[in-house]
């Protein structure tokens, strides 16, 4: 991710945030008073959300929404803004109280991430470290290109996380949807 001011740190507001975003084509993830442009995937990377989102959508448990990659999401509790690759909200929607414009959700269950050789870094680490804070996380998936591997966090009721990695078969979601291994990685594009 490129910061849009590069030449001294001009820290922006969340509203200069919000409006720049507003007026631009382009997607921008918010972080500590910078705006960060996200970075474009790969056929593969985009094919890949593309399936999981329609995992989600598929078999979704009623009172579930799920989202896609234009759904905005942002922690409250450290300002973070962000798109994950994949959402999803169970019960009533909370929006962000600061986006007049309703379009950032605050309470998701599950965050997906598709791992991109750029990105795989920030979203083990840094992004990681911001969705825990989010008190309706219930799972975190990322979801490598490179092999049939789906790493997934799931928060515990003594509020830790436990891990497991899915490498065949099928990962079943505490929140419902099926990730099939099998049908997710079938004919990817290269």
């Amino acid at each position: 991710m490129a910061s849009v001011e590069r030449q001294g740190r001009h820290r922006y507001t969340y509203d200069e945030y919000l409006a720049f975003e507003r007026d631009s084509e382009l997607k921008h993830e918010y972080d500590d008073g910078e705006i960060l442009a996200m970075a474009g995937g790969s056929q593969r990377h985009s094919a890949l959300a593309s399936r999981i989102s329609g995992f989600l959508e598929a078999s979704r448990r009623r009172g579930c929404t799920a989202f896609q990659s234009d759904m905005k999401v942002r922690i409250l509790a450290t300002g973070l803004a962000t798109y994950p690759d994949a959402s999803m909200v169970c019960g009533s929607t909370e929006t962000d109280p600061a986006d007049p414009a309703r379009r950032t959700i605050t309470n998701p269950v599950l965050l997906v991430e598709v791992l991109s050789p750029s990105t795989e870094e920030v979203d083990r680490g840094k992004k990681w470290f911001h969705y825990q804070q989010i008190p309706a996380l219930g799972e975190y998936v990322m979801v490598s290109q490179n092999e049939a591997r789906i790493e997934h966090y799931r928060r515990l009721e003594s509020g830790a996380w436990e891990y497991k990695v899915v490498t065949a078969g099928a990962l079943t979601l505490a929140c419902g949807p099926v990730l099939d291994l099998a049908r997710l990685y079938d004919d990817l594009p290269e």
